[in-house]
């Protein structure tokens, strides 16, 4: 009987080893997976950053309508679009700020 009682207590030792070995790695595997979750959502909040700073960007760059592209077309070419000048003719190089304010401003 005492060596029946000695072989299982040495059988549930050798399980208890097992489990903490088990447990052991499981802890391992655990940690190098949460410090990956951390450098991930890091990772992630950086890029979230970038995209945002991108799009700040993008809004600031307005898209100009096709209307505008024409008008701005023929300012371009040498053309007067405001109400002023409409149709006449810009010297060579002239900016005019009633033209660039219908192309480019706000409305």
């Amino acid at each position: 009987m005492a060596k029946n009682v000695d072989e299982g207590m040495d059988d549930l030792s050798a399980q208890f080893e097992q489990m903490l070995t088990k447990i052991t790695t499981l802890r391992t595997k655990v940690a190098a997976i949460l410090e990956e979750n951390s450098e991930l959502r890091i990772e992630n909040e950086h890029l979230r950053e970038l995209l945002g700073s991108a799009e700040k960007q993008h809004h600031g760059v307005r898209e100009l309508s096709q209307s505008k592209k024409n008008l701005e077309k023929l300012y371009n070419e040498g053309y007067h679009i405001c109400n002023q000048y409409y149709g006449k003719r810009r010297a060579e190089n002239e900016s005019c700020i009633f033209c660039t304010d219908i192309i480019y401003g706000e409305r």
